[in-house]
């Protein structure tokens, strides 16, 4: 039990105590690193290599691990590292997604800046308006991109440059953003996706204040169009009654692959996509050549296969490449037994293999799969975590995007099996005091599997001394901890580490990295040997003398926050725990979740295996015992794990008297997107530890 008057300090006093003016140095000087510096660090993703392997675009945005960002542009820097990165394409606002033409003289790009398209424009492109019915020429109006009195909508729009610079021009003024620009073979086309605008009826029912939302009910669906760049004018391809999410053309450009699926909803995007084949020219949807589909369409370079990647059911996240043969009408299945997680799959230049990144244990890989018979090969070993990558149109050129252990995320050139930095994005980190990162493996005293996980002591810290320790816990659980940068607002530890704590980032089963199998190790048993996992990894620590066992703190968002609440109520080894969005009681989370397919995968049908549920559920568990002091946290709008379970968890807490407290974030949906919520989550994680250890 926590004794003293600190437990028993207000909220506000508490994060007074970890207020960036009590820091006695800046980070950059040698202190502890604040909420205010991670806020500080720049993220980058969409990594495109122009076609002659020399020039690499991505985007730069100014929030780390944030899906909704409020300000991105597009970077350009030499793929030989000859010369600094530079910003290339920029505006006040959000810049991304740049795409090479297939010659490399022109830059496809979406921008929510300032669309000069009304009435035609003065870039001499025409702008596009939206037809009801499919296919059809465009139609003409006032662009939906802009209300009658002029004003932009915000929305996110495809532009089109030079690409050895110049002005850039507006292509569409679509009612809603523009999604997945892919170029057709001939540099021609551009296809693109848009969501349905709201009908001229469904205005005027807003208006009267008919707004109500029918469940399960959506109309408007996510469209494919094609844009002619000589005829300046754009065509809706896709029929009625298809929700499309990814697009690929044949090499010869007659023909499309498409990833759809039935219903414009989450949990259908997730679990219930199919590729099917497609020709634009008729709108006619062909055969399904992959059920569950989750990545892809991918057409190789000879046109004779189609590469994806499918869910392994139950649904759950774990994923697999399949190769569909046109000629034979086959499809083969591949590397189901590879230890890692197979993501970004690509065909090579001379479509000989596939291309992949491998999360394997802890870091990531870039690999070859033989599209024969799976056999699985590594290109080059990442020291850290990669979510992209890319090559040129030869094949000779390589590059990826990494987060190390002691950088941010950068742009990596790779040769020869190695890779070494060309970006450096956030130079101020060079001056930072650092925690160490490493992989750490133990074994579950119980069934003796072994466990990967990544540690990170404090700057200066001296082996063999038991030091204040966090267990931070992933969501997913199908997610998992790499040994690369962990400094964002919901990567807590390099800022804990350097306030002096150590931080134990576990994988136990249930997580990515150890194959299909070990992600399933948690069906029916959320609490089970997932905990066990964790709980030996820790009593690894405290025997190794690195934690000290007085001194313990749990804390995690989403299924981290679950695992969190499991701990609270299995015992009061932890002095205090933080409880982020975490699915606490499992039957209301399974029937009110956006993604109900999720919970199925684990336990099955809710009202069949109800018990089951039930015996997972912390909140259910909720006793006169409990001595941990919890912090609550959760996205006031949260679809996924709604924050009424979060309310149940704290006030559980509070009427048995216990020491707890809860914050929400107003708009916030799961991810939080908003920087002063992001700082303020770091702010009272970083008091509520201080405070109880």
């Amino acid at each position: 039990m926590t004794t003293g008057i600190i437990p028993r300090l207000g909220l506000a006093v508490l994060l007074a105590l970890a207020s960036p003016a009590a820091t006695a140095q800046p980070a950059n000087e040698g202190g502890a690193i604040a909420p205010s510096d991670i806020m500080k660090l720049d993220d980058m993703r969409d990594v495109a290599l122009s076609p002659d392997g020399d020039t690499v675009l991505f985007t730069v945005q100014r929030q780390m691990a944030t899906f909704s960002p409020p300000h991105q542009n597009i970077w350009a820097v030499p793929s030989d590292g000859s010369s600094d990165a530079r910003p290339f394409i920029v505006s006040a606002g959000i810049d991304n997604t740049p795409r090479w033409s297939p010659d490399g003289r022109w830059i496809a790009f979406l921008s929510n800046r300032d669309n000069p398209l009304l009435g035609g424009g003065e870039s001499g492109i025409s702008f596009i308006t939206e037809t009801t019915d499919a296919p059809g020429p465009p139609v003409a109006g006032t662009p939906p991109g802009k209300s009658s009195s002029g004003e932009q909508d915000g929305s996110k729009q495809l532009w089109l440059m030079p690409a050895n610079g110049g002005g850039a021009v507006p292509l569409t003024a679509m009612s809603a953003d523009v999604t997945d620009i892919v170029w057709s073979p001939d540099g021609k086309h551009i296809a693109f996706l848009s969501t349905d605008p709201q009908a001229p009826e469904e205005k005027q029912a807003r208006a009267r204040g008919e707004d109500w939302i029918e469940r399960d009910h959506s109309r408007h669906f996510n469209r494919l169009w094609i844009y002619d760049l000589a005829k300046r004018s754009a065509r809706r391809v896709s029929p009625a009654g298809l929700n499309v999410s990814a697009v690929d053309w044949s090499p010869d450009g007659r023909r499309m692959a498409l990833r759809v699926n039935d219903r414009p909803d989450i949990n259908a995007y997730f679990y219930h996509s199919r590729i099917v084949l497609f020709d634009p020219a008729t709108g006619k949807v062909g055969k399904t050549i992959l059920e569950h589909a989750a990545e892809g369409p991918f057409w190789s370079p000879d046109g004779k296969r189609i590469a994806g990647e499918a869910i392994l059911l139950p649904g759950f996240i774990s994923l697999a490449p399949r190769v569909y043969d046109l000629a034979s009408d086959t499809l083969t299945k591949l590397a189901d037994d590879h230890p890692g997680l197979l993501t970004k799959l690509r065909w090579s230049a001379g479509g000989d293999s596939l291309l992949a990144l491998s999360f394997e244990k802890t870091r990531s890989k870039v690999v070859r799969i033989d599209p024969a018979t799976g056999a699985v090969a590594t290109i080059t070993a990442l020291d850290g975590e990669s979510s992209d990558f890319d090559i040129d149109a030869d094949g000779d050129t390589m590059v990826a995007q990494l987060s190390s252990p002691a950088r941010p995320t950068d742009v990596w050139a790779i040769d020869h099996g190695k890779a070494r930095p060309i970006t450096r994005l956030n130079r101020q980190v060079a001056d930072w005091k650092l925690g160490k990162v490493r992989q750490i493996h133990w074994r579950n005293h119980k069934d003796g599997k072994t466990i990967y996980g990544v540690l990170v002591t404090p700057p200066g810290y001296t082996p063999g001394s038991p030091t204040r320790t966090v267990v931070q816990i992933h969501g997913g659980p199908e997610w998992a901890w790499w040994a690369g940068w962990l400094g964002s607002w919901h990567e807590w530890a390099q800022m804990l580490a350097s306030h002096g704590y150590v931080v134990f980032l576990p994988n136990p089963r249930g997580s990515d990295g150890q194959g299909v199998d070990f992600a399933r190790a948690v069906g029916n048993d959320w609490g089970g040997m997932d905990y066990q996992d964790v709980m030996d990894g820790l009593d690894y620590l405290v025997d190794q003398k690195i934690a000290d066992p007085d001194r313990l703190g749990i804390g995690g968002w989403s299924y981290g926050g679950f695992l969190s609440a499991w701990a609270v109520t299995h015992g009061n080894r932890f002095k205090a725990a933080v409880v982020g969005a975490g699915p606490v009681d499992l039957v209301p989370f399974a029937r009110i979740t956006d993604t109900p397919d999720f919970p199925l995968g684990y336990y099955g049908d809710v009202t069949t295996h109800m018990a089951d549920y039930d015996r997972s559920s912390p909140a259910r568990m909720l006793n006169e015992d409990i001595e941990t002091p919890v912090l609550v946290l959760h996205g006031g709008a949260d679809a996924r794990v709604p924050p009424t379970l979060g309310l149940e968890f704290y006030r559980g807490l509070k009427m048995l008297g216990k020491e707890a407290e809860m914050v929400t974030y107003p708009g916030e949906p799961h991810w939080l997107h908003e920087p002063a919520h992001q700082k303020d989550v770091q702010r009272r994680v970083l008091a509520w530890f201080d405070a109880h250890l």
